[in-house]
């Protein structure tokens, strides 16, 4: 099939109808999809041949600011191409020409020709491997349960039992059994009762969709010629009769991407729709060439739409997502600051955290914190471990103490001197000197960051300091008061006792957070070594509104921010 040509006559006549031009297809154009006939959302639609073969364009009540879309007619998975959809909806990228039928047309048509053209070319085959979770899902069978696979270490390494938790909608696989309490306790409070033996089984290389498994003979038989080994885990895990197992497919992409694909097993059903007895169901057995295959063939299978639990993981590299999730990171100060800082450090993938703070939330707090009403009148450090566990219950360890730093060293100088990281977020001068004097004691060998705001959060700071070298207090006089501040003058502070409210809020406590935390994550990855001092500055609207100013000492030595403010970095000295 050719595109009509476009004509360019001297005078523009009236825009053509979309009728018209599909008419000027000839023979290729088969005439209007029936109402009837329309996808979900779509209100019009057009019918058209290309080589042999039938695809409808429609599109939905937005058209034209809307992309057209194209379907392939009697679309099976023995079919299956690459970036096609289960709905035969090819994946295209074309945007709409906003306001111009025809164009949005003849662009997408253009695209989906060449799609088709190089399917048949077989140029995109390797996508079934590299998008492999992707097609999977669009190929899963319809059910209300949805797999959630955490992998684990070993990755797609070797053939081994994990484990599983279920819910009415939902079964989460988990490495080991350990990690199965684990995450069921930080997700509900409680441990799991019967956490379900599952086979994870490797395969390679990953099958297209028309090799996906419909029978358990068929899952046996791909087992059977892409995995070492995995078939001892299938007849293992149907010897003893379940009503129901699920198997997980792993794999790797080309590019080394991991995939996981569960499965469940089902036995059958009798004429009552009721799961047939163990008797039933290993009847003949003995007479069997392979038993334990033979009963395995006898299970119903259901591909389950699966997710990775760790999908929304960091987008740091592989290797350093393993090293972040390794490192031990204690958070001293667990208020405004300190509770953003702990929660996304746990969300980049720190899986080693432990909370100090000896105070509890208050009202005050509460636009502010990560913790909400609900928590009020509870310990910040222990509350917040609490709401991180449940918020991210993957997570290895966190825990919360509600003490001093000097005093939870005195109980716990071991988990101090394991440390790699120390985050002290308190905010107050005299509580970061006790931080430094303890770790001074104690001669802990880790690296501090020591993160605050000045005045209105018109300036936040990150300071990562080491075991020698500067020390935080070089850079404050005897009475905590700054050597180079940054903000001065500024509207007075509230004048109520207790801080009942504050001259900043969570937009401008944002800044600070993500400071304190990237250069926490690159200390952690050896991109930032100490000392070193980053500080972000606010813009001048906000230092107006605020009635402050920029310091003659920090625009000498620093430079005068611009307008928009910004980042500044250098080096922790006062000579």
């Amino acid at each position: 099939m050719s595109l009509p040509l476009e004509a360019a006559p001297a005078v523009p006549p009236d825009p053509p109808k979309l009728d018209d031009w599909f008419a000027g297809l000839g023979d290729d154009f088969l005439g209007r999809v029936p109402s009837g006939s329309l996808r979900a959302g779509m209100v019009d639609g057009w019918r058209l041949r290309w080589r042999e073969r039938q695809l409808e364009l429609q599109v939905d009540g937005d058209f034209p600011f809307s992309a057209a879309r194209v379907y392939l007619n009697g679309y099976t998975r023995a079919q299956a191409q690459p970036h096609i959809e289960k709905n035969g909806k090819l994946c295209l990228g074309g945007k709409p020409v906003p306001g111009d039928c025809i164009a949005t047309v003849r662009r997408a048509l253009s695209e989906a020709f060449r799609l088709l053209g190089e399917n048949e070319t077989k140029l995109h085959d390797d996508d079934f491997r590299e998008d492999f979770g992707l097609y999977w899902l669009n190929w899963s069978t319809k059910t209300d349960l949805i797999a959630e696979v955490l992998p684990g270490p070993e990755g797609t390494t070797r053939c081994r039992l994990v484990r599983a938790v279920q819910t009415k909608n939902q079964v989460f696989v988990l490495p080991t059994k350990a990690d199965a309490a684990r995450f069921w306790t930080n997700r509900t409070g409680s441990a799991p009762k019967w956490p379900k033996t599952t086979a994870l089984i490797p395969i390679d290389p990953l099958p297209a969709p028309d090799r996906y498994p419909d029978t358990a003979a068929d899952l046996w038989a791909l087992v059977a010629v892409r995995s070492r080994h995995g078939t001892d885990l299938l007849a293992r895990l149907v010897d003893n009769d379940p009503k129901e197992a699920f198997v997980v497919l792993a794999g790797r992409a080309p590019s080394g991407r991991e995939h996981y694909a569960a499965v469940r097993l089902r036995r059958p059903l009798d004429r009552a729709g009721l799961p047939v007895k163990k008797r039933v169901l290993r009847q003949g057995l003995e007479s069997a060439e392979d038993p334990l295959r033979t009963l395995f063939s006898r299970f119903r299978v259901e591909r389950l739409a699966t997710h990775r639990l760790d999908a929304a993981s960091s987008r740091l590299p592989e290797g350093v997502q393993r090293q972040m999730a390794a490192v031990r990171v204690i958070i001293v100060g667990c208020g405004a600051l300190g509770s953003g800082v702990a929660r996304m450090l746990a969300q980049a993938g720190a899986e080693h955290l432990v909370l100090v703070d000896p105070d509890s939330l208050g009202w005050e707090n509460i636009r502010r914190h990560e913790l909400g009403a609900s928590f009020v009148g509870h310990g910040k450090a222990k509350s917040l471990a609490a709401a991180i566990r449940a918020a991210l219950p993957m997570i290895g360890f966190v825990e919360g103490h509600q003490k001093t730093f000097a005093t939870f060293a005195r109980e716990y100088p071991a988990v101090v001197e394991e440390a790699d990281l120390i985050v002290s977020c308190t905010g107050d001068w005299a509580a970061d000197a006790s931080v430094e004097h303890t770790l001074a004691r104690l001669k802990c060998r880790a690296s501090v960051i020591y993160g605050w705001m000045e005045a209105h959060a018109l300036a936040s700071h990150a300071v990562l300091l080491g075991s020698q070298g500067a020390r935080l207090s070089d850079g404050f006089d005897e009475h905590g008061n700054p050597r180079l501040p940054v903000v001065v003058d500024g509207k007075p502070p509230p004048p109520e006792c207790a801080g009942a409210s504050t001259t900043f809020g969570a937009v401008e406590l944002a800044h600070a957070q993500a400071l304190v935390v990237r250069v926490a994550v690159d200390a952690l990855r050896g991109l930032e070594a100490p000392p070193a001092w980053h500080s972000w500055i606010a813009d001048a609207v906000a230092f107006k509104e605020a009635e402050a100013s920029v310091t003659s000492g920090w625009a000498a030595v620093r430079g005068q921010p611009g307008d928009m403010g910004g980042l500044f970095v250098g080096d922790w000295s006062f000579s």
